[in-house]
């Protein structure tokens, strides 16, 4: 076997091993969509057990227990924050034994879309009806806010195996309209496969290619200079610039759209 026909056959084995672990039609969630909800989850948890410490100066923390949250879109791996006592727990999860759907999931979506406007985060957390006051209200804004703004701020490794990338479409409350928008979320794996959400990007209107080129040109920007594989829906506007940006980089569909 010569050496490109050794290299294509150990790239075609390596993509096809993140497309099985990431993409695979057992489990037809969106992978980076996922991520994104399991990081969501575990700040806001964080950030409640901040606030009942200080409630509870006899408490203290004591580590996590990672359990499985079940969603419409797949099991969530989350990790829930402890206390010595065992008195906490999070209100941002379910009701014991309740079964999720998908409005939660949209409930926790409407979190990360409002990201980009302070007040309407606030409004958001304010409709999820928890027992906090407006002071804790705002910590858990301002703690959701800073690590959302992490996403569009931090530098990128400037090589990565993977991206997997999708459009969420929603609507957002503008002013006194409605309106449609999309919330572009890419997902990393680096060389050793640990996965992590690169970017978050909220547009209004529909998806398209000029928004894509917007997101890209972000990762770039930041440091992502080369990728190995591109996994996405079939959208043309993704396929097309995929190509410019990283001309060298196997574009593969998901499970899902394939």
């Amino acid at each position: 076997m010569d050496k490109n026909t050794y290299y294509q056959t150990v790239k075609n084995m390596a993509v096809e091993k993140v497309l099985n672990q990431y993409c695979s039609d057992s489990d037809p969630s969106r992978p980076a969509l996922k991520k994104l909800l399991e990081d969501l989850l575990d700040w806001f948890m964080l950030s409640e057990r901040q606030i009942y410490l200080l409630k509870n100066e006899n408490d203290k923390g004591n580590g996590f227990y990672d359990r499985k949250l079940g969603t419409p879109m797949g099991n969530l791996d989350i990790s829930v924050p402890r206390t010595c006592t065992g008195d906490f727990r999070p209100h941002i999860l379910p009701e014991p034994y309740k079964r999720v759907d998908e409005s939660y999931t949209d409930l926790l979506m409407s979190l990360v879309v409002n990201g980009y406007s302070e007040s309407s985060l606030l409004n958001t957390l304010k409709s999820l009806n928890l027992p906090y006051s407006d002071d804790e209200l705002n910590k858990i804004k301002d703690d959701l806010k800073s690590e959302l703004d992490l996403f569009k701020q931090r530098e990128l490794p400037e090589s990565v195996f993977a991206l997997l990338i999708d459009a969420y479409h929603c609507e957002i409350k503008d002013g006194s309209k409605v309106r449609k928008a999309a919330c572009y979320i890419v997902l990393g794996i680096d060389m050793e496969g640990k996965k992590d959400i690169f970017g978050l990007y909220t547009f209004f209107g529909k998806e398209n290619r000029a928004d894509w080129n917007k997101v890209f040109e972000d990762l770039i920007n930041r440091g992502l200079k080369q990728v190995l594989v591109v996994v996405s829906d079939d959208f043309p506007g993704i396929i097309e610039t995929v190509k410019v940006v990283y001309p060298y980089a196997d574009h593969q569909l998901c499970f899902v759209h394939l």
